[in-house]
């Protein structure tokens, strides 16, 4: 059975409380066999190693833009000692939000905040989990200006043909997942067709962005095998080998991160 790695899966958040446990089995047993989980606020940062060593994920650390108002500049303090401390494999969930400035000051904030992520990146030399809407050339540009060479993750890819060849030549991989299944997505699904197959990572962002197939209550990391069948159309090519050619990709971006080698138990 193909083994495939969630690179974007917030399984810390209360969705999951009662049956985080489960929803794991169920996505083991579907050949999901390691996944990644960003950090998005100083509260939920605290938490994450303890959680991850429990199930063996992976996970990163970082501030993100949704959470702007909730930062402070001590949260970015123990963010820099965390990452020299922790196992933290990535600086994230982090970036620029253009739909969520409500204003000029917001997004200096933003910029700021985003740049602060940059340079801790560059310091501990990790990668970045990005989070880029509306603005991908804004992004791509300061993360040149920084000459940051460190690669990443950039979550929940929509942008331009053009757009994703400048992730990829920032040495970026591009998350993908439930948008390219909704039937408005014919774009998207040309862009993907369109790009190598070394571009991509497969994500849920589970508990949200639900497929158009997905009926649970909430997405799940065991959307991901039906999400790599459709990539495999896309980009006409054979489970097995986008199962490997998808293992290359997270090596070659997170380094750090892992899949879970036994198989796992049924009962």
């Amino acid at each position: 059975m193909p083994l495939w790695f969630d690179s974007h899966c917030h399984f810390d958040f209360a969705e999951f409380d009662q049956n985080r446990q489960s929803e794991w089995q169920f996505a083991r047993r579907v050949g999901v066999s390691g996944l990644l989980i960003p950090g998005v606020t100083h509260a939920r940062n605290l938490q994450l190693e303890a959680l991850c060593q429990q199930y063996s994920w992976s996970f990163a650390l970082g501030l993100h833009p949704y959470f702007l108002a909730e930062h402070e500049q001590m949260h970015f303090e123990w963010l820099d000692v965390a990452l020299e401390s922790s196992s933290a494999c990535a600086v994230g969930e982090c970036g620029l939000d253009r739909v969520l400035a409500v204003d000029d000051a917001h997004w200096q904030q933003q910029l700021a905040c985003f740049s602060t992520h940059i340079q801790l990146a560059k310091r501990h030399k990790l990668p970045l989990i990005l989070h880029i809407r509306g603005c991908h050339d804004e992004a791509a540009a300061m993360l040149r200006r920084a000459r940051f060479e460190y690669g990443g993750v950039v979550h929940a890819f929509s942008g331009s043909e053009q757009q994703g060849k400048a992730w990829l030549d920032l040495g970026f991989c591009l998350g993908i997942g439930g948008a390219m299944s909704h039937p408005r997505a014919q774009k998207l699904r040309r862009t993907i067709a369109a790009l190598p197959k070394t571009a991509w990572l497969l994500e849920t962002d589970a508990p949200d962005m639900k497929p158009a197939f997905w009926r649970g209550p909430a997405n799940s990391p065991a959307a991901i095998p039906l999400l790599a069948a459709m990539l495999a159309q896309l980009q006409g090519t054979e489970l097995n080998e986008l199962s490997a050619q998808l293992e290359r990709n997270r090596q070659s971006v997170l380094p750090a991160s892992y899949l879970i080698r036994e198989e796992p138990s049924i009962n």
